[in-house]
């Protein structure tokens, strides 16, 4: 889950973080009289998920306040992607004689936060052209020993950062790395960190993305949460309790429980084939959201062929089959479906499906992937 750049800001703040003074505004008669007490010159900051709000005027810096009211009403004109801006983070604007990125992000094939600090930042950092060049040195965190000085001491030597600026960096890391960590964050960016003309440093823009695996831990976030961002399978996903995430491929996969999810990917890779969609109903699933679950892959465009790998503990094998046939009686589209059914109750569970003739079953995983992929080159009827 991305926040927008205010909340943002507010997390890095309370744990220490340099910021210019800025406070949100919802209207341009609020823009003025919050510039006029911050002080001009200000930068008014479009409060988007969307990318490229700077190259749609999403970001103006006004000196004084003879425009103020008439940039701010452009900015809340503006329409991205269909989300047009609400609000209007109005800032303390400065000059700067250089820019940083630092950020914690999060290497998934390591397992392990990573501490990325580069000599570019801002929008040269997005832009590839401009960038190439750059340097950015990276280190792997161990979680069990938490970010060390002397890493963040050889990033810094590694870019030729002058020592004067060594001590504030460091602080700036070691607070972010504390966010990243108490949020459940996959990431937490400044872009970019800048030096001012007194040798001081201040994050500018700042990015949060939390897991949100970890939004149970994490109620704080609650009304965070925009699902105008998300597509309509996320959604469903959310309101239902499940995990959806999206793939190139064309079977759609419906598991419980990570384990099932990974072990039926990697059947799937083995015979050179990716899911379209894996959806993971999690233990002691509802008929309610497997109904929803299946329906979501029966509409899907890309989703060719349906395989369903279930090892009942928690979820009931006959609780799922009377989920999977309320949504094969919506009237949705026909597909074939693949199952795997194993566990709690699924004798009852069986019987239920097998009066459904559509329905095809298998005693193992790999049995089950090769006939789904069978079918979808082709080598089955």
């Amino acid at each position: 889950m991305k926040l927008q750049e205010y909340q943002a800001k507010s997390i890095l703040k309370k744990a220490g973080v340099p910021l210019p003074a800025s406070t949100l505004a919802n209207n341009a008669v609020q823009v003025k009289r919050i510039a006029a007490e911050i002080g001009y010159p200000v930068v008014l900051k479009a409060q988007t998920l969307e990318l490229g709000r700077g190259r749609a005027g999403g970001v103006r810096i006004v000196q004084d306040e003879r425009q103020i009211e008439n940039i701010s009403n452009e900015i809340f004109k503006l329409v991205l992607n269909q989300h047009p801006i609400q609000f209007i983070l109005v800032e303390k604007a400065f000059t700067f004689s250089k820019e940083f990125y630092l950020a914690i992000t999060s290497d998934m094939e390591a397992g392990t936060p990573v501490l990325c600090l580069s000599e570019a930042g801002g929008a040269t950092y997005l832009e590839p052209e401009s960038f190439k060049d750059a340097r950015v040195l990276n280190r792997q965190i161990d979680i069990n020993m938490g970010l060390k000085d002397y890493q963040i001491r050889e990033l810094m030597t590694g870019l030729g950062i002058d020592p004067s600026l060594w001590k504030q960096i460091q602080f700036i890391a070691h607070k972010v790395y504390e966010v990243y960590r108490h949020f459940d964050a996959t990431l937490v960016e400044i872009n970019s960190m800048v030096v001012t003309s007194q040798n001081q440093i201040f994050a500018l823009d700042t990015r949060i993305s939390i897991d949100g695996q970890s939004l149970f831990r994490q109620e704080s976030f609650s009304d965070a949460f925009d699902p105008s961002y998300f597509g309509w399978e996320e959604r469903q996903a959310l309101k239902f309790d499940v995990d959806y995430h999206s793939f190139p491929g064309e079977i759609g996969c419906m598991v419980n429980g990570m384990g099932l999810a990974y072990l039926t990917i990697d059947q799937l890779v083995n015979l050179n084939t990716m899911p379209a969609a894996m959806i993971d109903i999690r233990g002691g699933a509802t008929s309610t959201s497997i109904t929803s679950s299946l329906e979501m892959l029966l509409v899907s465009p890309r989703v060719k062929a349906i395989v369903i790998n279930i090892f009942g503990g928690m979820t009931r094998c006959d609780e799922v089959a009377d989920g999977l046939l309320k949504a094969m009686d919506e009237g949705l589209p026909k597909k074939p479906i693949f199952i795997r059914l194993e566990g709690t109750n699924d004798d009852s569970g069986l019987d239920l499906l097998h009066k459904n003739e559509n329905l095809r079953f298998f005693s193992t995983t790999e049995a089950l992937v090769n006939a789904a992929v069978g079918w979808l080159r082709g080598e089955e009827e």
